[in-house]
């Protein structure tokens, strides 16, 4: 089983955990790079989070580079930051990572997304330990613990001229490997747990939340090929399906919330987006009208949850994201606008892969205005 934890980054290690996290903790007394790979959702930037906290750079910042969401031709200010004027658009100073970092740890995720030109940049952060500011002459020292993550083969990216090879041996330096989480099947769990009981607090309910054993089964039952990521979504969301059935601030996650929030994540093969989007929603508005209740927060969450999973994987994650948005709903206090709002960026989404009208007509009036 795996051991009890306090640890904020890594709150569950099971037994096949255990030896890589011995291995990370000699890594993390010494300043070269670390190169974590690993399948997405596998837990990488926690670890690095980790190793950070018990190096010796641990009361410096932490700064994260998460090179998916950087575009190409802004890598190299997002690295070394820039001075106003140094391009079009510089209409002031910015930090870079490299300043943000300073006295701490750089952790680069995804660095096989940087542009071969960045890769220069960086390779040479790395052997002389210098940068220059964008648009300034001074040399800076580059005071900072490189951790650098990955979800694809490197070796192979170099094969294919997609990533220099001086700098693959300069980043490679310290190798760590995370398992995916269905090789790690004793921490399921306890993941499942800890993702609850923070769901729960994030709520501000008092009492416990816990795992039904049937619940517990049905996790252990199911592939995960999202890993930690995918596990949290269905956490999320059986447990916004569990809170409108139950009054009580003590909660239990039973079988069927598990079943349902499986459900909305089952790729629509046969089915055209517009029958998925359509018959997931109505279960969505069926379960409201069952619990007698409104559309509140938690199940705006959960749809937009569902929606944005479905449109990922019908059109991709960067066009999903452009369609539908990434603003969460969470500020947001008046449920019945974000709802609407929600409805209707899955209109675009229709409309972007050429399907109408729209299905959800009927939806957001039943939902917003006679609910």
């Amino acid at each position: 089983m795996p051991t009890s934890r306090t640890d904020a980054f890594l709150p569950v290690i099971g037994e096949s955990m255990s030896g890589l996290i011995q291995v990370l903790r000699v890594f993390t007394q010494q300043e070269d790079t670390i190169l974590i790979s690993g399948p997405t959702g596998s837990g990488k930037s926690r670890l690095a989070r980790w190793s950070h906290e018990h190096s010796g750079r641990m009361q410096g910042a932490f700064e994260v580079l998460d090179l998916m969401t950087v575009p190409e031709e802004l890598q190299m200010g997002a690295l070394f930051g820039w001075r106003k004027g140094a391009f079009t658009g510089a209409v002031q100073n910015s930090p870079g990572c490299l300043a943000l970092a300073k006295g701490g740890t750089l952790f680069i995720d995804e660095i096989d997304k940087l542009s071969l030109r960045a890769q220069a940049g960086l390779l040479h952060v790395l052997e002389e330990r210098t940068y220059r500011v964008l648009g300034e002459g001074t040399l800076h020292r580059a005071d900072v613990r490189f951790i650098v993550g990955t979800n694809v083969d490197l070796h192979e990216a170099v094969m294919a001229g997609r990533f220099r090879e001086d700098l693959y041996y300069r980043v490679n330096v310290l190798p760590i490997q995370i398992p995916p989480l269905d090789a790690r099947r004793d921490e399921i769990i306890p993941w499942a747990q800890y993702m609850l009981d923070r769901r729960h607090q994030e709520r501000g309910r008092e009492g416990r939340a816990l795992l039904s054993p049937d619940a517990q089964a049905q996790l252990l039952g199911r592939s995960w090929p999202g890993n930690l990521r995918q596990l949290d979504n269905i956490i999320r969301r059986a447990y916004s399906l569990a809170v409108m059935s139950q009054e009580d601030d003590a909660l239990l996650l039973r079988d069927t919330h598990v079943m349902q929030a499986l459900g909305y994540e089952e790729s629509p093969t046969s089915r055209s987006l517009i029958e998925a989007l359509r018959v997931a929603s109505a279960c969505f508005v069926m379960e409201a009208q069952r619990a007698a209740v409104p559309w509140d927060l938690d199940l705006a969450d959960a749809f937009r949850g569902f929606v944005l999973g479905t449109a990922v994987r019908q059109v991709g994650r960067e066009e999903a994201f452009l369609l539908l948005g990434r603003k969460r709903l969470l500020k947001n206090r008046n449920h019945y606008k974000a709802l609407e709002r929600e409805l209707k960026k899955v209109d675009a989404l229709v409309e972007a892969v050429g399907q109408s009208p729209s299905p959800f007509t009927d939806l957001v009036d039943l939902t917003l205005g006679k609910a």
